[in-house]
């Protein structure tokens, strides 16, 4: 197959999500290799080979040769956990890396389209760089590199054979259907659209009332949380309180944003500002300045939809929908119970197992999120009033005159210094032991007396 003359990154997005469902099979020959500088003795170089073959029904077979000279046979299915994941599954980049086509390339003897790739907004992975080969018809990488501070790890093929199951084999079932589509990809990722420029009110309601409920109940009811219910059951002195808050958001990426609360945020910044350059976070009594910096993960996660690429088999498209006007792609997303970071203003980690997503058929932003658990609906958040025009100079900033103004990092923010923030993590850590024995002792005495021998 040789790779069509105008390929963009619309055309590599869905074909690097979709690999996993190859439909031909193949083979080939793998080496990866890790690297740890330093001089402790994580430190150094360690390389594996290994073999794989896939099959067009889905069954693998890989043997993998370790460093010692111990090999390994797995056996399984690509639905499920396979061998080297970081060639064969290049989905899991995409919520992670913005990807941009670097060339195009033959290795192997196989048509590649050349990739690099820096973080997203909402990436996981901070410091990271991607570089790769990606097998222009079957979607997996033939080359990988990740770099990241102390570490450079790699993997490739050092051969690939692709081809129909041979004699004896079992005929490949159905194709299953994607859950979604190369334009919803696309929508997702950001394919095709711009840096993300907007102005909106953003609102938070969320209900950790009975989010924190659910979840004791939840615990209470498995073997551990029935055995240690005097350990975790919520004590007097110790109240969750609901979140209603608003706040007006703008953004302008690469690197400029304001988040500015309309009511007195408490001991959160009032108003948090960033030019690409510096980051200002105002209090009500002081003003802590220090290099710029992303956006906080929940606000990042409104901005940049590519959080939803990361689970394939769990993400289904609804329709189509309209949010305070605009048109959008209604999307669920099926998780396991977790706590999750996109609570956006309060900051506050929410537990859910379905999220409700409305994406800007236009902008490809996130206008509304609505997080359940157990079917309660306990965060919702939501962009009304949206415009793209407006003026840039939101994103500056002078302190009042008169104003502290604090320079550094979060320590230098809260006002600790290392040795300050050590003695009072010493602190909380003897504050937990006390609670842990006062209620250890509040569990012996309200449990039944012994009884006298007969």
């Amino acid at each position: 197959m040789s790779t069509p003359p105008h390929f963009t990154v619309s055309d590599l997005v869905p074909l690097m999500y979709r690999a996993h469902w190859a439909g031909s099979g193949y083979s080939g020959e793998v080496r990866t290799r890790e690297s740890r500088s330093g001089s402790g003795a994580a430190s150094g170089t360690w390389e594996q080979w290994g073999s794989l073959e896939v099959d067009p029904d889905g069954q693998y077979r890989a043997e993998v040769t370790h460093p010692d000279g111990e090999r390994d046979l797995l056996t399984g299915d690509v639905g499920g956990p396979v061998p080297f994941a970081e060639l064969t599954h290049p989905s899991l980049l995409l919520p992670d890396f913005d990807l941009r086509i670097t060339g195009r390339a033959e290795f192997i003897g196989r048509d590649a389209i050349a990739i690099a790739g820096s973080r997203r907004l909402a990436g996981l992975l901070v410091g990271e760089r991607v570089s790769g080969l990606v097998d222009a018809e079957l979607g997996v990488l033939l080359r990988f590199q990740r770099l990241s501070r102390g570490h450079d790890d790699s993997a490739e093929f050092t051969r690939l054979t692709v081809g129909s199951p041979g004699p004896g084999r079992r005929e490949p079932p159905p194709q299953q259907a994607p859950g979604l589509t190369d334009a919803e990809v696309n929508l997702l990722y950001r394919s095709d659209l711009g840096p993300q420029r907007f102005c909106a009110e953003l609102s938070e309601q969320a209900d950790v009332v009975t989010m924190m409920r659910l979840a004791r109940e939840s615990f209470a009811a498995t073997k551990a949380g029935s055995r240690t219910r005097w350990l975790w059951r919520p004590s007097d002195d110790r109240v969750h309180e609901n979140v209603d808050l608003v706040a007006r958001l703008a953004v302008a990426m690469p690197g400029s944003y304001l988040i500015e609360e309309a009511a007195d945020p408490g001991d959160r910044p009032a108003r948090i500002v960033c030019d690409g350059q510096r980051l200002w976070r105002a209090y009500s009594d002081y003003v802590a300045v220090r290099d710029a910096e992303p956006p906080p993960r929940g606000i990042a996660a409104i901005v940049d939809p590519a959080w939803l690429l990361r689970d394939p088999g769990q993400v289904s498209v609804l329709g189509d929908a309209v949010v305070a006007g605009r048109p959008a792609m209604r999307v669920m997303v099926t998780t396991d119970p977790r706590p999750t970071s996109l609570s956006p203003l309060s900051g506050k980690g929410i537990t859910s197992d379905q999220v409700e997503v409305f994406i800007d058929r236009a902008l490809g932003i996130c206008l509304r999120q609505v997080g359940y658990y157990q079917e309660h609906p306990v965060l919702r958040t939501e962009l009304t009033g949206l415009t793209t025009e407006f003026d840039q100079s939101v994103f500056e900033y002078e302190p009042p005159p008169g104003t502290k103004v604090i320079t550094g990092g979060l320590l230098a923010e809260a006002g600790q210094s290392p040795a300050h923030l050590a003695l009072q993590l010493g602190k909380g850590a003897a504050a937990l032991a006390a609670e842990v024995g006062r209620r250890w002792l509040s569990r012996n005495d309200t449990s039944e007396p012994p009884q006298a021998p007969g």
